[in-house]
């Protein structure tokens, strides 16, 4: 993959995958942050509900237990004129609107008042053990009874009970007296939902309102204490069985509650600005809502809008529903359906245009580093073509630096490599010409010197030397001599390299020629003496023994100019030293040099060397010495 198209993908890379990831943290964040507000939003709606079932059953409970205190009508009149309706009416005030009937203890004259109080007997008279007298469509002067109320959207109504000793009162007539006072009488008859909702609604403004808008005096709490401590009341589906015990005497009412108004009045002031759909659910399954399309609502909301259903706080994709029984034990079920449908779908498109910004400021970031890459890409380009140029031997190639950035630095430095590589090579070039001269030179030096043994009558001469370098200074030479004898040379000019060879090189042939014409040993040194220290450059000398042996009468004459001492190999045994004669050639010129004899024997080794041999070092860095090699040839 190429570097412009690598940089693409890394951008990419480092910018999609982390704008994604933050915007689904971000949405997953909202969402479960959504739905928990919405879950304890809509708990404390459900409890809400709750509590106001558990406050419009107290208030039923304080009205219905004011039902005991009417007075006894007279016999023959009770129900006939109406009088028992207009008393439980004043009685019961607004709260008539929620109950169907109330089954009163039959207080006439004569009837209900011998027996012991119900609970002292066992419990009220089973349903069905009498019929009491009841309020009934047709009666002499019964007031007549307006059509039904048709129920309201999502509810159903349970039929009235009917009681023992008593007196049941169905409550529709004064339903219709209390719908008349707060809906115009025109629509009294044919009543909307909108005008139930509206009435339950005053109903509830009524009922409740008022009491906890009252500063109530202490004598009066203290009363309402006093009642609360001696009645007592049992809700259980739509019944309200509510137990009054005075001086000493108990006493049973039971009402049926118009359980579709009820929950009405609970459902119709709470807050739904969230669009909250408020549902009850009996202990037989029944559905209630405010409405049929609330009711749809809940119908799909499948198992949880059931009497079997879970209890608690359910998260469904598009609502948040939270149940919860009815603290007053009557066996409902409370919900409350928070859509987050609508809400989830804000956070979607929220998120889905966090995305499409994002993307759109990488797609232009990215025009901005596609052309950004590709000038990056082609100034390594001509970087790379530069070097290879370089690599096929063209050490002059250059690239044009345009850039001031790292790759621009890159590029000079590139160019100084060059450059420099150039120069490299010119040096390279000329070490390969000097080191051919000095292979040359070196050639010419191994030429000079003798390479074959020398046989002369019963001597025998050989010699072998290992430069330094290339060239040195070390040089020796044996040859016969115009009168029969063997001239014998060994030298050492200070210094190494080709001065050394070059001056080592004009010494053998001063010294050959000097040699032929019968010189004197002393005067040859002397003249070579003078020679270097007018025309050699700098402090330059040379060691030098000078040796003509005699075949014949085998006596060696020599010169020793400052040379390492030379050996005579005794037959016997022994180690003769040929020390020095004199100052070095060279170094402190005007001096004179002594010659010397040496007298040979039979089966005598003269033995010449130069410092290279006694100076050469081993491994660890010790030279090899005087002293080892005298042993040596001892050994030897």
């Amino acid at each position: 993959m190429k570097l412009r198209t690598r940089l693409i993908v890394v951008f990419l890379l480092l910018s999609v995958a982390p704008l994604g990831a933050i915007t689904f943290y971000s949405y997953t964040s909202n969402v479960r942050a959504l739905q928990e507000a919405a879950a304890h939003e809509a708990d404390l709606l459900a409890a809400e509900l709750g509590q106001r079932m558990q406050l419009v059953t107290e208030r039923l409970t304080e009205r219905v237990v004011h039902l005991l205190d009417l007075p006894a009508p007279p016999v023959d009149a009770a129900v006939e004129s109406g009088v028992l309706n207009d008393q439980i009416a004043n009685a019961l005030g607004e709260a008539a609107i929620l109950l169907n009937n109330v089954e009163l203890p039959d207080r006439r004259p004569g009837r209900g008042r011998g027996g012991p109080p119900p609970d002292r007997q066992g419990g009220p008279p089973p349903d069905g053990a009498g019929e009491p007298p009841r309020a009934r469509r047709g009666d002499r002067g019964a007031r007549p009874f307006p059509p039904p109320l048709p129920p309201s959207p999502g509810f159903t109504e349970a039929p009235p009970a009917v009681g023992g000793d008593r007196v049941t009162i169905d409550l529709e007539p004064i339903r219709r007296n209390l719908y008349r006072q707060i809906v115009p009488p025109e629509r009294a008859d044919n009543l909307t939902f909108e005008d139930r909702r509206r009435v339950t609604a005053e109903v509830n403004q009524r009922m409740l309102g008022i009491v906890e808008g009252l500063k109530l005096s202490a004598a009066e709490l203290q009363r309402k204490a006093d009642e609360a401590r001696g009645r007592t009341s049992a809700f259980s589906g739509s019944r309200l069985d509510v137990t009054s015990e005075r001086n000493g005497q108990v006493s049973l009412v039971k009402a049926e509650l118009n359980l579709s108004n009820v929950l009405m009045t609970v459902f119709s002031t709470m807050g739904r600005e969230k669009g909250e759909v408020p549902f009850a659910v009996d202990k037989d399954g029944r559905v209630y809502t405010t409405s049929d399309e609330d009711g749809q609502k809940v119908a799909a909301l499948g198992r949880i809008a059931q009497a079997s259903g879970p209890l608690g706080t359910t998260i469904l994709p598009q609502w948040i529903v939270v149940t919860t029984a009815d603290p007053a034990g009557s066996g409902l079920r409370f919900g409350i359906a928070r859509p987050v449908g609508d809400s989830l779908a804000s956070l979607r498109r929220a998120a889905g245009r966090t995305v499409g910004l994002g993307l759109l400021f990488i797609g232009l970031a990215l025009i901005g580093i596609v052309p950004l890459s590709s000038r990056l890409t082609r100034d390594l380009t001509t970087l790379t073509s530069g070097a290879g140029r370089i690599a096929s031997g063209d050490y002059a190639a250059r690239v044009p630096v345009k850039a001031r950035d790292e790759i621009g630095e890159l590029a000079r430095a590139f160019n100084q490599m060059a450059a420099d590589i150039e120069q490299h090579q010119r040096g390279i070039a000329s070490q390969e010409r000097l080191k051919r001269e000095l292979e040359l030179g070196r050639q010419i030096q191994h030429d000079m010197l003798p390479h074959q043994p020398l046989q002369h009558g019963l001597t025998e001469i050989q010699g072998v030397s290992v430069p330094a370098r290339e060239v040195g200074g070390d040089f020796f030479n044996y040859f016969v001599l115009p009168n029969d004898s063997i001239a014998l040379v060994v030298g050492d000019v200070s210094g190494k390299g080709v001065g050394a060879a070059l001056l080592m090189s004009n010494i053998q042939a001063s010294l050959r020629l000097r040699l032929a014409l019968g010189q004197d040993l002393s005067a040859i040194a002397s003249e070579i003496d003078t020679d270097i220290d007018r025309n050699a450059p700098g402090q330059m000398y040379a060691t030098l023994f000078l040796g003509i042996l005699d075949p014949a009468t085998r006596l060696l004459h020599y010169v020793n100019a400052g040379h390492h001492p030379q050996f005579v190999l005794r037959r016997q045994g022994g180690l003769e030293p040929m020390s020095s004669t004199g100052f070095p050639v060279g170094l402190m010129a005007g001096h004179s040099y002594r010659q010397v004899e040496a007298q040979l024997a039979p089966g005598d080794f003269l033995f010449f060397y130069t410092d290279g041999c006694v100076e050469t070092m081993d491994d660890s860095g010790e030279p090899f010495g005087a002293e080892r090699l005298e042993a040596l040839l001892l050994a030897t």
